[in-house]
C-alpha cells in the first residue's frame, strides 16, 4: 500500500512538471465534497451478499424499502439503527488535459443499540470506516462548461469498532476501491459534479467543488 501512495505522488510529480507549460488548463487545482447513498455502497452490499443470515438480509431490505436512512435516521423495523452517509474529501491535480490525479479521504458509520460479537452481546455497538485513498479520472469530453469523466479510486479501509461500555473493541484495516463508470462536472471555478459507479461510495455520488 505504501508503495501504491508513493507511486500515486511520484506520478504526479512529473506529470505536474511536464505540464507546467501547458497554458491550455486554466485550472490546476480541483477541492471536492461528495455525498454518496449507503444503500448500494460496498458496505451495503456486504451486509446482502456477504452476511448472508436471516437477520442481515431482512436488514437490507428493511433498509431499502425505505428512504429514511438517508437523513440518517431509523429504519423501518429497526428504530435503534442507523447507517450514515458516505462522506469524501478529495483533492485532483490536473495535471494533462485528460488526465487528474489526487487523493480522497472518506468517512461512514454504522450504529446499533444492540449487536452481538463472540458470543456477547453489546446494548450500543458504533463501527466507523475511514477510507484513505488514491485517485485518477480520465476527462474525454469538454464542452462550454460542461465535462465528463471515468475513473478508480484504490487504498486502504480503516475499520474501528467501539462500544458503550467497553470502548474501542476493534481495529482492523483492508482494502478499498470505487469506479466511477461516468461522471458530469459542470460550472467553471464552482461547480457540482454527479456520478455513477461502484464501490465503497455507492453507485451515486453528487458533489460540489472549487478550481484554482
Amino acid at each position: 500500500m505504501i508503495g501504491f501512495f508513493a507511486f500515486i505522488s511520484t506520478m504526479t510529480v512529473c506529470l505536474s512538471s511536464f505540464a507546467q507549460n501547458d497554458e491550455a488548463i486554466p485550472y490546476r487545482h480541483h477541492i471536492e465534497l461528495n455525498i454518496g447513498e449507503p444503500l448500494s455502497s460496498a458496505w451495503g452490499l456486504n451486509l446482502m451478499f456477504v452476511d448472508h443470515s436471516p437477520e442481515a438480509e431482512m436488514r437490507f431490505h428493511s433498509w431499502a424499502g425505505t428512504y429514511r436512512p438517508y437523513l440518517g435516521g431509523p429504519y423501518s423495523g429497526y428504530e435503534d439503527e442507523w447507517l450514515s452517509l458516505p462522506v469524501t474529501v478529495a483533492y485532483y491535480n490536473q495535471v494533462l488535459r485528460w488526465l487528474q490525479v489526487g487523493a480522497e479521504i472518506s468517512t461512514m458509520s454504522m450504529c446499533t443499540t444492540e449487536n452481538t460479537r463472540e458470543g456477547k452481546t453489546y446494548e450500543y455497538f458504533l463501527t466507523t470506516n475511514l477510507y484513505v485513498l488514491g485517485a485518477v479520472r480520465f476527462n474525454y469530453f469538454h464542452k462550454g462548461i460542461t465535462d465528463l469523466y471515468s475513473g478508480i479510486s484504490f487504498g486502504t479501509k480503516l475499520r474501528m469498532e467501539t462500544t458503550k461500555h467497553d470502548g474501542t473493541i476493534a481495529l482492523t484495516a483492508g482494502p478499498a476501491f470505487q469506479l466511477t463508470a461516468l461522471g458530469v462536472r459542470f460550472g467553471k471555478r464552482v461547480y457540482g459534479t454527479v456520478e455513477l459507479g461502484y464501490g465503497y461510495k455507492g453507485l451515486l455520488i453528487v458533489g460540489l467543488g472549487t478550481r484554482f
